[in-house]
């Protein structure tokens, strides 16, 4: 499909705002910020990252603001890539693009299009009209160009001369869909540049601009030479403004020349570029008055200090008369004075301690003449600083800064001789003060070891130490310190006598407080590198009691040796001092049907920390009030499973939750209930990854949970109906509830599918068990993984020294 396109809209893209001040050399450090008085609190530095800040809580920044005409008379030895101003004529911000040779405007729009010209599509692109140098372009002088498309989106095409001759093609608008276009591009602009010939001969050489990349696709364009003649009066040649070693020219510096016409027309007169920069400038001749005067703007800059020749040409048809030589510039060199008195030094220096970009000095000078130079000192213990090639571009004092480079040998001061190349008028010396290396070492934190045994409650004696391996390279007294965690810490000091690899023994004092793996960071008063270490420690959980309710072998109180809720805990290969999760032990008491009173002495007399309730137990009105104050203000953990009595089990989870919303049903159980992805510990634990698999119910025999308050998390639900939830755990509080009270019944050796849904290994450890339609059941892990969630809330919770009332 190919659609032509004779009108255009301008594509704008996304307000980029920029911006530059000025500011003191500490600014350029760490940043400037400025505020006015509708701000009277917060940091005086810019943010991280930050040049320039600006904070007010009415006032912006304004950019200048010029209209259309202003922003064009800009001359263009003043413009620089990335200029930017308001446009009043159009509401928009205008920035000067270099690549596209033009004045852009930002005002948003599309994601732009993908799209591109084939090399078959680049020799069917035409130029239409006539183009003469001087002569500015009309709506004869227009382009066609054929793309595709394969997104679609805004469009922006520049056609320039490559070098730039003062004209242009462009269209932009938008793509509406993919496909092939013959784009219509208007010229703009006025040549400045012409070719003896005829039309045909190659010309200028054009590049296609796709959005402001560079296509492959290039054309050609011959525009004829004006027809003007005139003489130069070279000794006529003035040269006005200030020329200095590696400082940019700008409107000052120009030519002025006088002209004689012989006819009239466009002219363009310009000089070679000799030492980065040159001199040049376009007009027309409307008159044959003689002695006429024309400026040539320079650009660039100049790179080394002297005199320089420069050859006129122009675009006269008598290039005898229209060209002149050896023009004289002298671009004088850079000069200053060095205040050594006035210098001060930054960062820290030790001895044999590299230098860093932190290790300055601040030097004042007073600028006599502008341009590049170098600043440097003297090598002297090992140590040097430079400033590395700067431009001093306005006279009068300012700072340097120079960064040293270097490892000092020796303490003591250090003076440099400061010597400036070219320019400086004289040298000067500055002092550096070094001082003496203490004692450094390194630390190896991979062999850091321990020793000793470490559980809650337990003093730390002689025998629990931490080894820390380390390499003297000063010797001196060390003191080498972790910090408090869990009750303990460790330290060690001394003094290192001989370098080389050692070991420290640091020992450990305190008493601990809880279970569980605590990392120590490990402090050294080394000077260079030893205080990143860390070393974690496991501390065995204490012995947890743990009061079994219900019915039978589902409970561990009354399950016997062989049957999953005893085996599990008892087995030291699942919690013990060196089990799957480490415990010193666990005591499990048996309260079968205990209620009310009765309850409430076992718990006090045994300081009971987690109780698990299985089949056929009841609560009525006086234990709900034992087992929420024990769950409450106890900070005990309940684990309560039940399918019988789904009355009074509510109420017991209202009570704990603090809600009146949930409730219980058992109608259309099912054998097996899927559990949640859900990041919870009894979901993942130190007994495997049980997320998105199954639990089982006895005789699909199950009662569920409906009206959750927000403060539980559900972690298993029925299947087909994932608003019933199965089990579910408080957010807070040490509580959680199966829905299933035979939930934990099983054995190693029993297969039957819908009975006893947990299962383990003849050593007690759980497993899955094949189930109900051939699904797997991981009653026994989830079980494992509730103990270890509970275990750990209890050591860091329980009041042992509550007594239920």
């Amino acid at each position: 499909m190919k659609v032509k396109l004779y009108r255009r809209q301008k594509n704008v893209l996304m307000l980029l705002f920029s911006f530059f001040s000025f500011c003191s050399l500490f600014a350029q450090i760490v940043g400037t910020k400025i505020k006015d008085g509708t701000v009277s609190t917060g940091s005086e530095k810019a943010r991280a990252g930050v040049l320039l800040e600006l904070e007010s809580n009415n006032k912006g920044v304004l950019l200048p603001r010029l209209t259309t005409a202003q922003r064009d008379a800009i001359l263009p030895a003043n413009i620089t890539p990335g200029l930017m101003i308001f446009n009043t004529n159009t509401a928009c911000f205008d920035y000067w693009s270099d690549r596209q040779n033009l004045w852009v405007s930002l005002c948003g729009s599309l994601p732009p299009a993908v799209y591109d010209i084939s090399p078959a599509q680049c020799t069917k692109a035409e130029i239409f009209g006539t183009y003469k140098q001087g002569v500015p372009l009309n709506q004869s002088n227009y382009m066609t160009l054929t793309v595709t498309v394969t997104q679609r989106g805004n469009y922006t095409i520049f056609v320039t001369p490559t070098g730039g001759s003062g004209y242009y093609f462009t269209t932009a608008g938008l793509f509406i869909s993919a496909g092939t276009y013959v784009l219509y591009l208007t010229g703009m602009g006025t040549p400045n540049k012409g070719y003896p010939g005829n039309p045909g001969d190659p010309g200028d050489s054009l590049r296609v601009i796709l959005d402001g990349t560079v296509s492959s696709c290039s054309l050609n364009n011959w525009v004829k030479k004006a027809d003007v003649d005139f003489v130069l009066n070279c000794g006529s040649a003035s040269i006005l403004g200030n020329y200095f070693e590696g400082v940019p020219l700008n409107a000052s510096n120009k030519i002025t020349l006088n002209v004689n016409p012989i006819t009239v027309g466009f002219w363009s007169i310009n000089t070679n570029t000799v030492n980065g920069y040159s001199f040049s400038g376009t007009g027309t001749f409307d008159n044959l008055t003689p002695n006429q005067t024309v400026e040539l703007l320079g650009t660039g800059e100049p790179i080394a200090s002297g005199l320089n020749n420069f050859n006129i040409s122009s675009n006269a048809v008598t290039l005898a008369t229209g060209q002149c030589s050896n023009v004289p510039v002298t671009v004088s060199s850079v000069g200053y004075t060095i205040n050594c008195s006035g210098a001060t030094t930054n960062g820290t220096y030790m001895q044999d301690l590299a230098l860093t970009s932190s290790n300055t000095i601040t030097l004042p000078i007073n600028v006599t003449a502008t341009g590049k130079t170098t600043i440097n000192t003297n090598t002297v213990n090992g140590i040097s600083y430079t400033s590395g090639l700067i431009n001093l571009s306005a006279v009068g004092p300012q700072n340097i800064i120079l960064t040293g480079t270097g490892t000092p040998t020796t303490s003591g001061n250090t003076s440099l001789t400061v010597t400036g190349t070219p320019g400086g008028a004289a040298t000067c010396s500055v002092n550096v003060p070094i001082t003496a290396q203490p004692v450094t070492y390194t630390t190896n934190c991979g062999g850091i070891t321990t020793s000793g045994g470490y559980a809650p409650g337990i003093a730390m004696n002689a025998a629990n130490t931490m080894t820390v391996p380390v390499n003297v390279t000063y010797v001196g007294a060390y003191s080498i310190t972790t910090n408090t965690v869990n009750g303990i810490s460790f330290s060690a000091s001394g003094t290192f006598a001989s370098t080389g690899a050692q070991n420290v023994v640091l020992t450990a004092t305190g008493t601990p407080v809880s279970g569980g793996v605590f990392s120590y960071a490990i402090t050294a008063n080394s000077t260079n590198g030893g205080v990143a270490c860390n070393k974690s420690i496991n501390f065995v959980f204490r012995t947890m009691k743990v009061l079994g309710l219900g019915y039978s072998l589902y409970q561990p109180g009354s399950a016997g040796a062989s049957e999953v809720p005893r085996a599990v805990l008892a087995s030291t290969a699942n919690f013990g001092p060196t089990g799957t999760f480490q415990v010193q032990g666990i005591t499990i008491i048996d309260g079968g049907f205990n209620t009310g009173a009765t309850l409430k002495n076992s718990i006090n007399s045994n300081n009971i920390d987690i109780i698990v309730v299985g089949y056929f137990y009841s609560v009525d009105a006086a234990t709900i009030a034992v087992l929420n104050d024990f769950v409450k203000n106890k900070k005990g953990v309940l684990i309560f499973a039940d399918k019988t009595y789904a009355a009074n089990s509510t109420d017991l989870i209202n009570a704990i939750c603090g809600s009146t919303t949930v409730a219980l049903t058992g109608t259309g159980a099912t054998y097996t209930n899927p559990i949640l992805n859900v990041s919870d510990p009894v979901l993942d634990g130190p007994f495997g990854n049980i997320k998105g698999m199954y639990t089982g119910s006895e005789w699909s025999n199950a009662i569920y949970a409906t009206g959750l308050p927000s403060n539980t998390t559900a972690l298993v639900t029925q299947t087909g109906n994932a608003s019933r939830v199965w089990a579910f755990k408080h957010n807070t509080l040490g509580f959680m509830f199966v829905g299933e009270g035979a939930w934990i019944g099983g054995n190693a050796t029993d297969t039957n599918t819908v009975i006893y849904p947990a299962k383990i290994t003849a050593t007690g450890l759980p497993i899955p068990k094949p189930y109900n339609a051939g699904i797997s059941v991981q009653n026994s892990i989830m079980y494992a993984n509730a103990m270890v969630w509970a275990i750990k809330y209890a050591q860091e919770n329980v009041n042992t020294s509550y007594v239920i009332p």
